[in-house]
């Protein structure tokens, strides 16, 4: 029957005819179509069986079977008919679906799964980087890849969890590595590399003295193994290396230091000393010292090689061994310049300048130089005084403070070790407090403010009224009181004050009251 509207009659055997029936509709078929929900599926990596295909059959009378071949003519069968369209783990190539219903059967277009490209090694841009030194940590791998998806990543063992963009590891000690390689899809290649560095630079001196001090007649001789060849060596006192050389001759006696660098840069410092035949260095320096306040001296000899002490002579303002004497003493120099030669059995001899300064007696003189001051001034000796006010020590303070009556020593002692002292009476002057100010604006007693406080550069005094309020207060010897508060006059009245001197010497704090008179 095909599709559409009908209506009929029924005839018995009699030929009765009945009424017409209702109406019947034959609705067409629906086409058997198949929709695939991805129509170029991809593999996340070259060679892995990830691919998927995803069929879903509409029409037809139902009973849908589905089945995977990998040619248009249905021959090569991939996956037998299923009840579903879901087919998974799938290689990459072309793929045709064919869905049978009850009724008929659908074929799909082609399907094709592809994969990217393989994810390999650049081995032409990869590289490693042996260390330059022994002991160093400044190896470095450098990893490109090829092929792939997207953005590659890269981590090295021991950290094979954490991913960078960067393909480039440096800072790498000797040893083995394992590097992963990975793209945005997460397929990876290994990379296995080792780093090497070199033996360690070793140098073994051989050297000969100098005959005598000043003839620069020693040699050093270096051999140098491990590192990597060839070597260079300079000297402290030269700028630039100069390749293959491991020989130095013409030599002062003294230490040398030696720098030896390889190929790759890696450097060894040594030192090697040439010693001396006949050492005549001496540290030859003036010391100065007192008789009493009078300053005196001698010259100190302090031979470089105590040993020679036995074969040398020592001469003041002369090289000739006839005016030599055995001891290296010389006392009470007159001021200027004078030399001291030191002269050996073998004939070597040496001389070194000596400057002998001229000092005045030391002499100190004290005053009473304000309210309660002293104040000392020194002349001769030496400078960088030290100064003590009986038994204590002021260091380089010549102006004191005194807290009570009495006589004071002041002793000044120089750099040469002079000493001198003088003495001095002095009344003590404590500070006055005034009971009253007026201030009228006659000129007199207008301020209130302690006196004799000019010793006290830290005082600090508060004034406050009979509620206990502060109104006025002031420091570091500042104008005293007005009788203002707030810009305006205070009354006529007793008020109270708080005074700490906070002196060096003296740290009394003072209570009471005055009286203001309008």
């Amino acid at each position: 029957v095909l599709p559409n509207t009908y209506q009929y009659y029924v005839q018995d055997s009699e030929g009765c005819i009945s009424v017409l029936t209702n109406s019947i509709t034959i609705n067409p078929i629906i086409p058997l179509t198949v929709t695939l929900d991805n129509d170029n599926p991809t593999i996340n990596c070259n060679g892995d069986n990830t691919g998927v295909i995803n069929a879903e059959a509409q029409g037809g009378l139902g009973n849908y079977q589905y089945a995977l071949f990998s040619d248009a003519g249905l021959t090569n069968e991939v996956s037998p008919n299923q009840p579903t369209g879901l087919f998974t783990d799938l290689l990459a190539g072309s793929y045709y679906l064919r869905v049978q219903s009850d009724d008929c059967e659908v074929t799909s277009a082609l399907i094709t799964i592809t994969e990217p490209d393989p994810l390999l090694i650049d081995t032409a841009n990869t590289s490693i980087t042996d260390v330059t030194c022994n002991g160093q940590e400044d190896g470095s791998i450098t990893v490109n890849m090829i092929g792939g998806s997207g953005i590659y990543q890269y981590a090295i063992s021991p950290n094979l969890d954490r991913f960078s963009d960067d393909n480039t590891f440096d800072e790498l000690a000797p040893g083995d590595y394992i590097i992963i390689a990975q793209d945005s899809n997460g397929c990876f290649e290994l990379v296995e590399a080792t780093i090497v560095e070199p033996e360690v630079l070793e140098i073994t001196t051989a050297s000969t003295p100098e005959i005598c001090v000043g003839e620069e007649d020693g040699t050093i001789d270096l051999t140098i193994i491990g590192g990597t060849a060839p070597y260079s060596t300079r000297l402290a006192d030269e700028a630039d290396f100069v390749q293959d050389r491991t020989s130095f001759t013409n030599l002062a006696a003294g230490d040398y230091i030696i720098y030896i660098e390889d190929a790759q840069g890696c450097e060894e410092t040594i030192i090697v000393t040439i010693d001396t035949g006949v050492d005549l260095g001496a540290i030859v320096e003036p010391i100065y010292g007192c008789n009493g306040n009078f300053p005196s001296n001698y010259v100190n000899i302090v031979l470089n090689d105590p040993s020679i002490e036995d074969d040398v002579l020592f001469g003041l303002d002369t090289v000739d061994p006839m005016e030599m004497q055995l001891t290296p003493i010389f006392r009470e120099l007159t001021p200027g310049t004078h030399f001291i030669s030191i002269s050996h059995a073998n004939g070597c001899i040496a001389t070194y300048d000596v400057e002998i300064l001229a000092f005045e007696p030391l002499e100190i003189t004290v005053v009473e130089s304000n309210i309660n001051q002293i104040t000392a001034t020194v002349t001769g000796g030496r400078e960088n005084y030290t100064f003590y006010l009986g038994d204590r020590d002021m260091g380089s303070e010549n102006v004191y403070y005194i807290t009570e009556t009495n006589t004071y020593d002041v002793t000044v002692v120089d750099e040469n070790g002079c000493e001198s002292t003088a003495s001095i009476f002095i009344e003590f002057i404590d500070i006055e407090i005034p009971n009253f100010f007026t201030p009228n604006g006659d000129g007199e007693n207008d301020m209130w403010m302690p006196l004799n406080i000019e010793i006290y550069p830290e005082i600090f005094i508060s004034i406050y009224d009979r509620y206990g309020r502060t109104v006025y207060t002031f420091k570091d010897n500042e104008d005293g009181w007005n009788g203002f508060y707030q810009n305006a006059e205070l009354p006529t009245g007793d008020y109270w004050y708080i005074i700490k001197l906070n002196g060096e010497a003296d740290t009394r704090e003072f209570v009471g009251n005055f009286t203001l008179y309008r």
